[in-house]
């Protein structure tokens, strides 16, 4: 995460002064990037918290919080977030303002009927996705994911129709190993319009983060809960 910038302050409820544990995580050069930090305040749509290091406006993030380092991380969900805000303290570090990508309400009245039948988690989770003629999987994060497939947000470049294997490294899904999967759905994700800082159309990387619909192929029998 390069570059600071200043933003307007677009906080929409209260903050109250909370330290609490957190770990972040997000898109790095070699892989997803971990660290631990804490909070400063917290509100219902942010957080803001303390970094050492230099960060750029519009990243896109991943908290845990409250963070507990005892848990089985493998079972912890994780709430997408961008940073807003970037403000240099006197003592050399930074403070970052988070928005936190909270679920948003249901259309009453969809425009798509949902046929799906069998539930969806929402919950942000690592997955690791590769093509079926590669060795090499991504590591990205999950929107939502069923028994009858996952979505997932991505800057790798997917199209209708792709042979998928993911694996979901989350509670019982671990077990479930590698899952057979076609690319039913490819769409630029509603809230990001900042151009990712690893965009390379060469490598097959895009400018901006999209959302795939993947379709299980693999027996629903062999899915967690079947």
């Amino acid at each position: 995460m390069q570059h600071p910038a200043r933003s307007v302050e677009q906080r929409k409820s209260p903050r109250v002064q909370l330290k609490l544990p957190v770990r972040i995580r997000w898109h790095g050069p070699l892989g997803m990037r971990l660290e631990l930090t804490e909070t400063l305040d917290v509100a219902r749509e942010g957080l803001l918290l303390r970094r050492k290091e230099r960060c750029s406006i519009g990243t896109r993030l991943w908290v845990t919080y409250p963070y507990d380092k005892t848990a089985r991380t493998v079972s912890m969900t994780e709430t997408p977030a961008r940073i807003l805000r970037l403000e240099q303290t006197p003592s050399g570090g930074f403070q970052v303002a988070l928005h936190l990508g909270l679920p948003r309400k249901r259309n009453s009245t969809p425009f798509v009927l949902e046929r799906r039948s069998s539930s969806r988690v929402y919950s942000a989770v690592p997955i690791f996705v590769r093509m079926a003629d590669s060795p090499w999987p991504e590591e990205s994060m999950t929107q939502d994911f069923s028994r009858s497939g996952v979505r997932f947000e991505t800057n790798q470049i997917y199209a209708q129709g792709d042979r998928v294997y993911a694996k979901i490294p989350w509670a019982e899904w671990g077990r479930a190993g590698e899952i057979r999967g076609c690319v039913a759905r490819v769409e630029s994700t509603p809230d990001v319009s900042v151009p990712s800082p690893l965009a390379d159309p060469e490598a097959g990387k895009t400018a901006i983060y999209t959302s795939v619909a993947v379709r299980w192929s693999t027996s629903a029998e062999q899915l967690p809960g079947g």
